[in-house]
């Protein structure tokens, strides 16, 4: 086997996305090496394909599974580790490399697993902070990547394709790219809108003649359920994988909803969004340029990225009257158009 370069990023969704172009950087700076990536199992297909990756080493959240990856890196013998998480695990998998150089960021406790170290955060000026994918580009730079900006890409395999029609055709989708993918919830309860605000906005999509499919994950059945019985005609994306949820939003006008995972696939897919953010910081985690809206809570405290608060009042203070607006107003300007899908799709 020749030389190898290894890239860990073992979760979340929005962050293994966000990840890619950190991966591409580094497939341009060692491109006579091998670039094999690891992450959990259910991530593994937007990797899998993707130009510049050789391989993706799936990973399980086990003791388990964590010591057998552990033993099969030791034997594989890297030239270069990155680890772009920088948890107890990545750290020890990276030292588990025995690779030549291990590169990641200077986080307490987790700095010796490391030769190269760079700071997880950087001061771009006062009130500022680093979009995330940047963040991971300057650690792969350190280690010898050449840049190629800072788009996020996922690949899409026929398979998930021939799933997300399936799963478009139950949910009642009639014309997918006249239809807007809604977020109503999120990975932090204070992340989360208020279901009621997500069913109100539902309803004004609606009546402007949108398809709407709300995007839901494992959890989240109360918050569809209160959605649909404010919006009846809004449609439910049923269970499926991340590949297939990926190809569905791939199909789709728009994205819009709360700053969460399915959006920055949406980015990735190269598909129109508008996120509402109130915890977390729109520098961080909106994506670059016009087709990707955002509002922000005009709370001094916002960008606080607690994950409980005693007062909870960024969120619900985000009205759907005014989400409406914004979010028809973006669509106007840059949705894709049911006129560009010919006489077919319209059918």
């Amino acid at each position: 086997m020749g030389e190898a370069v290894l890239a860990i990023r073992p979760r979340a969704l929005g962050d293994v996305v966000l990840v890619t172009p950190a991966l591409r950087a580094l497939s341009r700076g060692h491109a006579d090496a091998v670039l094999e990536v690891v992450t959990e199992t259910r991530y593994a297909p937007l990797l899998e394909g993707l130009e510049g990756v050789g391989r993706v080493w799936r990973l399980e959240r086990s003791v388990a599974s964590t010591v057998a990856l552990a033993a099969a890196l030791r034997r594989r013998r890297y030239r270069l580790a990155v680890d772009f998480f920088g948890n107890p695990r990545s750290a020890l998998l990276t030292a588990a490399s025995r690779a030549s150089t291990r590169a990641g960021y200077d986080l307490r406790g987790r700095r010796y697993a490391y030769d190269l170290r760079v700071p997880r955060t950087i001061d771009p000026g006062p009130g500022r902070r680093e979009y995330a994918a940047a963040t991971h580009l300057r650690l792969a730079l350190a280690a010898g990547g050449r840049e190629d900006g800072l788009e996020a890409r996922v690949a899409i395999g026929e398979a998930s394709r021939d799933a997300a029609r399936a799963l478009l055709g139950r949910a009642g989708v009639g014309i997918p790219r006249h239809a807007v993918g809604l977020i109503a919830a999120g990975t932090w309860p204070t992340k989360t809108w208020p279901a009621s605000h997500a069913g109100r906005l539902a309803r004004r999509l609606l009546a402007s003649g949108r398809e709407v499919l709300l995007l839901a994950g494992p959890g989240e059945e109360r918050v569809t359920e209160a959605v649909r019985a404010i919006a009846p005609g809004v449609g439910v994306l049923p269970p499926c994988g991340v590949g297939a949820l990926a190809a569905v939003v791939g199909e789709l006008a728009a994205v819009v909803g709360t700053d969460s995972g399915p959006r920055h696939l949406a980015a990735a897919c190269g598909v129109p969004t508008f996120a509402w953010f109130g915890p977390t910081h729109p520098d961080t985690w909106n994506p670059p340029g016009a087709r990707h809206g955002r509002w922000w809570a005009p709370l001094p405290c916002h960008g606080c990225d607690r994950v409980a608060c005693p007062h909870w009042n960024c969120m619900p203070g985000l009205s759907p009257e005014r989400a409406a607006e914004l979010v028809l107003e973006h669509l106007e300007r840059h949705a894709r158009p049911v006129a560009d899908l010919g006489p077919a799709a319209r059918a």
